[in-house]
């Protein structure tokens, strides 16, 4: 009996060992990885190992990238089991290939010197010094993106990714852009600002800011395209930000004065309109008058001319009748009726002697009245 039951011990050890063997070999399940490309992005399937590891080397070239662009917008990432022990089941599974995912979408930032503005809550400014070494900041913005013909590009000029967390055989190059632009580009924005502000002095500076930002285009915008980046904007906002606060409270202080000045000056201006009407009225005013008066001048004249022109024709015509007897009888005639028209009836009281011989004393006669002239008609 007992050997009976040593027997069925020793029989279910060794299933028990076999079991356990059995178990010991069997590999953990190869859960299936998929991972979906969204249409502003593009994606890269870089083989790791395999027949293909040795064109490792032609990652550092565009169409490498090229010949491994996917077009598909769901792709399963294929693993391989690799053991790290002496028992069979020990081991994992690693991926043999590696995707890569540019992201196209646009990207805009925003620097500047003020904390509460801008993309990043820091200065960010662009520090610039003047030929007479006023140091100043201006703001810039940009907005960038990447062309979808242009991701091998970019992806071949700024390798580094950072990968997503949530599946480990993914790169995801979604902080690219962003980072790329907040150091190479704005470096390059300052460098060719810096160089056309360090030709100029501060107070011919503030007339540059057009020179400035055709400068930073003209060299920005080509220089990135070349490496996969499309900069759409690129502009200058705000002014200028000095770093001594005294500089720009003396230009607040200029400022102010030359507007006063400029007031002062359209006051002037303006009364000097206003005067100029004045003198311009009064002038008018004048001429008018001056106007009159010569009308009336001119007409007493030639009211005097008619008049001495009649007279002239008078006399001519005088002349000319000269010796007629029937003329002088005429004028005779007017002559004696102008006298009984005019003539009051009364004699002179006086007569002045006009004798041609010796003068008397007495110039002035005195004639009787018409009473003794009739008391001597009496006698």
């Amino acid at each position: 009996m007992k050997s009976t039951l040593s027997w069925i011990r020793l029989g279910i050890a060794i299933l028990l060992c076999a079991v356990a063997a059995s178990v010991g070999c069997i590999r953990p399940y190869d859960v299936p990885e998929f991972v979906e490309i969204q249409h502003h992005e593009t994606g890269y399937l870089i083989p790791l190992e395999g027949a293909n590891q040795t064109n490792q080397a032609q990652f550092d070239s565009e169409g490498f990238l090229d010949e491994n662009k996917v077009a598909i917008k769901r792709i399963q990432i294929p693993h391989r089991w690799v053991k790290t022990g002496r028992i069979p089941n020990e081991g994992k599974y690693i991926d043999t290939v590696r995707l890569v995912i540019v992201d196209r979408s646009p990207v805009t930032r925003e620097w500047t010197a003020e904390m509460n503005q801008g993309t990043a809550h820091k200065d960010q400014a662009i520090w610039l010094e003047s030929r007479d070494s006023i140091g100043f900041s201006l703001g810039f913005n940009a907005t960038a993106f990447v062309d979808e013909p242009d991701s091998s590009k970019f992806l071949y000029w700024y390798p580094t990714t950072q990968p997503d967390s949530s599946q480990a055989s993914v790169d995801k190059s979604v902080a690219s852009l962003p980072v790329v632009m907040d150091t190479e580009i704005r470096a390059r924005v300052q460098q060719v600002a810096s160089e056309v502000s360090a030709k100029y002095d501060l107070d011919e500076l503030r007339a540059k800011k057009p020179e400035i930002i055709e400068a930073v285009r003209l060299d920005i915008i080509p220089f990135f395209k070349e490496r996969g980046i499309t900069i759409t904007t690129l502009g200058m906002f705000g002014g200028f930000a000095y770093e001594q606060p005294e500089i720009q409270k003396a230009i607040d202080e200029t400022f102010v004065a030359q507007q006063e000045k400029v007031r002062t000056a359209a006051a002037f201006e303006a009364q000097g309109k206003i005067n100029e009407k004045l003198e311009l009225a009064a002038d008018a005013e004048a001429n008018t008058e001056r106007k009159l008066a010569q009308g009336k001048a001119d007409a007493v004249l030639i009211a005097a001319e008619a008049e001495a022109q009649a007279i002239q024709k008078v006399a001519e015509a005088t002349k000319a009748a000269g010796g007629d007897p029937l003329f002088l009888q005429l004028k005779q005639l007017d002559v004696d009726i102008q006298r009984m028209t005019k003539w009051d009836g009364k004699y002179p009281s006086t007569l002045m002697n006009m004798s041609s011989g010796e003068q008397s004393p007495d110039l002035l006669l005195n004639i009787p009245t018409a009473a003794t002239n009739v008391g001597l008609g009496q006698r």
